[in-house]
């Protein structure tokens, strides 16, 4: 919660400096922002495949059928989500801005950063996400302990970057992206069509979990209430 807060604040100092700073100012917050993103975009695949092969590695030998069903009901839970949301997005959004307005670029400024860094991620998110399967259930099958050990200390030298860096730094990005769209005039039009979107897309979120939840509950013989409190504090940092 705490970090919502702090990326609203980020949305609105950004959007002042882009309004009201002297661009050089501003050149330098759209730096930062720049060379974080370059870095965000690096550490995520690795994220994906550390934390998801560590996971999976910490399987029971003979957990392949499990993690194999509990992949099926994912995917098919993504398919049917993934195609509710767009059916909305499709008769929703596209009402929610015209061409000139997003077009519009009267007194537009497009500010370039000082400095320009280009990090290539080591593979695309898709190829963590392979790979990290494949490590987790070899390490599991085999229960090698050298690559357990390797999967267990990539996952957290990952999370003290997220801890020191990638978190702390999230709303100076913020910061930067809407400064960079403020002094650009885009902003208010982007604020108006996000406002909506995300309000359409929390909503949508909690049909679908309210409904996951419901099977859950029924199958188990549990509170969906209950069960939907534990998971709150994930669903939040998701958010």
């Amino acid at each position: 919660m705490k970090l919502i807060i702090k990326l609203l604040a980020g949305i609105v100092l950004g959007i002042l400096l882009g309004l009201l700073a002297p661009q050089g100012l501003t050149r330098i917050l759209v730096t930062v922002k720049d060379l974080f993103g370059e870095l965000l975009f690096f550490t995520i695949p690795l994220l994906i495949l550390f934390y998801i092969s560590s996971g999976i590695a910490a399987l029971p030998r003979n957990s392949g059928r499990m993690l194999g069903r509990s992949l099926g009901f994912a995917y098919l839970s993504t398919l049917i989500a993934g195609t509710a949301a767009f059916i909305v997005a499709a008769l929703i959004v596209p009402g929610l801005t015209s061409a000139p307005d997003v077009l519009n670029g009267d007194g537009a400024v497009v500010l370039e950063p000082y400095v320009t860094v280009t990090i290539p991620p080591l593979f695309n998110v898709m190829t963590a996400l392979m790979l990290a399967f494949i490590m987790g259930l070899g390490i599991s099958a085999t229960r090698a302990e050298g690559l357990q050990k390797l999967a267990d200390q990539g996952r957290d030298i990952i999370q003290w970057l997220l801890e020191k860096a990638i978190i702390p730094l999230l709303p100076v990005y913020i910061a930067g992206v809407f400064a960079e769209m403020a002094a650009a005039g885009t902003v208010f039009v982007t604020l108006r069509t996000f406002g909506v979107v995300l309000a359409m897309a929390v909503i949508l979120h909690w049909v679908w979990i309210v409904t996951l939840f419901s099977i859950a509950g029924l199958r188990t013989g549990q509170s969906p209430v209950r069960l939907i409190r534990n998971m709150l504090p994930a669903y939040f940092t998701a958010l």
